[in-house]
């Protein structure tokens, strides 16, 4: 059985059924970002992957781990494990930071993707009177996605490094926005007043 756990989106958001399951694993996978938020956790064997293909190849038993940023099923590493244990996700920061009700969210998936993808999935949740949290895509060209006239009237949030000491959230509208200068960065696009 292959078990994914979620070690939040920063240091010290590690829930207690993560950390046992740390703690009695044999061998841990992930990335060295993860391993590195939960080094002083891990009792056993620790594999830096520098891509999860590698994973794939190798018979991983009860005793094994593989680490996922965050949680594994908001744009994590759920999908290769049998069994998953959830993690604080930068989605539930950003909602609590923003006291933005996770209930009218819409999360779009920036990773690997262009601007004009992100662009067409903004449209749809600005359609159904959503707010938007753009994740995953570092160095997104905000200006290219927000080029339109009828963006003018939506209220953005800029959310670079949340959870660590250097967080930063800056709001703004497509006029006055500042670039993305982080890779671990969030943007989040609403209607004004939502």
């Amino acid at each position: 059985m292959v078990k994914v756990i979620g070690v939040g989106a920063a240091p010290g958001l590690l829930t207690d059924q993560a950390l046992r399951e740390i703690e009695r694993a044999k061998t841990v996978y992930g990335s060295k970002r993860a391993i590195d938020m939960v080094k002083n956790q891990i009792k056993g064997k620790k594999v830096v992957l520098t891509n999860y293909d590698e994973i794939k190849n190798k018979k991983l038993t009860d005793e094994d781990v593989i680490l996922s940023t965050g949680d594994p099923m908001v744009l994590g590493l759920g999908y290769l494990g049998d069994k998953v244990v959830p993690g604080i996700s930068s989605v539930q920061l950003v909602c609590a930071r923003l006291k933005i009700d996770m209930s009218n969210v819409c999360i779009i998936n920036g990773h690997s993707k262009d601007e004009y993808y992100v662009k067409n999935e903004l449209d749809k949740v600005l359609s159904i009177k959503r707010v938007a949290i753009i994740v995953g895509r570092p160095k997104i060209d905000i200006a290219k996605i927000l080029s339109d006239e009828r963006y003018r009237d939506l209220d953005l949030v800029l959310l670079e490094n949340i959870g660590y000491p250097t967080e930063k959230i800056i709001y703004g509208n497509k006029n006055n926005i500042q670039k993305i200068t982080s890779n671990l960065a969030i943007l989040v696009v609403k209607q004004k007043d939502e």
